[in-house]
């Protein structure tokens, strides 16, 4: 758990898009790094597509505003707060109920937060094989068989963030 300063801290620097500059920065010195660079030159090669694509439709603000920008300071604040949800304060262990949250989602969250059913996180610990599709119906099976009990599992996204920040 860190204070809830400390996260305070961290959201701000996501939300106003400093963290997003450095991780930009990285990428953009990774072009001069040969081992980085076939990599760091694919995600810039697909940037410049989506804004040459948005510039031939004659809105280059597009990318900048509905990419770009949100990338580097949304997106930020998203990631990290569904990071958080996944794996923070959680232990190494055999036990896989140990190393990661179960959080119950409501509907802003799937949409939000944890699109693509990633959101159950835990089912897809317990069998990284099952499809995405199936990681519903997985958790059910899990709870019905008494594995995963309201022990392992977080009423919601707040409540998990508000308990991890009181350290």
């Amino acid at each position: 758990p860190v204070s809830r300063a400390s996260l305070r801290r961290k959201l701000v620097r996501d939300a106003t898009g400093r963290s997003g500059w450095k991780i930009l920065k990285g990428l953009l010195r990774g072009t001069r790094n040969p081992r980085t660079r076939p990599v760091a030159l694919r995600i810039l090669g697909a940037q410049v597509v989506l804004a040459a694509v948005a510039t031939a439709f004659g809105r280059p603000e597009l990318w900048v505003f509905l990419w770009f920008l949100p990338w580097l300071t949304l997106w930020r604040v998203l990631n990290r707060l569904r990071a958080i949800a996944e794996h923070a304060g959680m232990e190494r262990s055999a036990d896989r109920r140990r190393t990661t949250h179960q959080v119950r989602q409501g509907p802003l969250a799937r949409f939000w937060l944890v699109p693509y059913r990633v959101g159950w996180h835990l089912a897809h610990h317990v069998d990284m094989g099952v499809p995405c599709w199936n990681l519903p119906r997985y958790h059910r099976e899990l709870v019905g068989s008494g594995w995963v009990t309201d022990g392992y599992q977080c009423p919601s996204y707040r409540a998990l963030w508000k308990a991890l920040s009181s350290g």
